[in-house]
């Protein structure tokens, strides 16, 4: 009997998948290599890879509309490297809501003023900070949608002038949003 798990993180595959997925990492395509062997400037690679950009942007609702898909190396604790690294340069807002906001904040540290426009730090996370005020001039605000380790989600985004920022890595594909609000995900 197949087990179940019912952790955040990896979902549980269809056999059909799996079988799939496996015969791909033997022979992709009977091309006699194995997909984990292929180069990723190939004709097979770069389909694929075009291929799973499109379904992502379908899935969101968002082809057509100017929107790119992004597969980035090195998961989430790079990602906070990589947004600071690109965005900030005098001082960014960061709502800290979370293990991963926590993060994020200590990344960004590396490269200029973390402004915390709110916490939630002092009561074990186990909310969402609403009324709090946004500093004006910043590069960009920062937060993370979905708290998995504290069970707490945003559900308004705020209004900003500046860009904002969004990691959105468990729940991006979970609900219906207006990603216009959104500058990066």
């Amino acid at each position: 009997m197949k087990k179940h798990n019912f952790s955040a993180g990896p979902c549980i595959l269809p056999q059909e998948v799996l079988l799939k997925a496996s015969g791909a990492v033997m022979d992709l395509n009977n091309s006699g290599l194995s997909l984990i062997e292929i180069s990723h400037r190939s004709k097979d690679f770069v389909e694929i890879m075009e291929n799973a950009r499109s379904l992502a942007l379908e899935l969101l609702g968002l082809e057509g509309q100017g929107y790119q898909a992004l597969f980035l190396q090195g998961g989430a604790s790079l990602e906070f490297l990589m947004v600071a690294y690109n965005l900030l340069e005098s001082k960014a807002g960061y709502l800290n809501t979370g293990t991963w906001s926590d993060k994020a904040i200590k990344e960004a540290k590396l490269f200029g003023e973390i402004i915390e426009v709110a916490s939630s730090k002092e009561e074990n996370y186990n909310y969402i900070p609403k009324d709090y005020n946004l500093p004006s001039g910043l590069d960009y605000l920062h937060l993370t949608s979905n708290n998995t380790i504290f069970g707490t989600q945003v559900k308004n985004f705020p209004e900003t002038d500046s860009p904002l920022v969004c990691d959105m890595s468990s729940d991006i594909f979970s609900r219906q949003l207006d990603f216009s609000q959104f500058d990066l995900i």
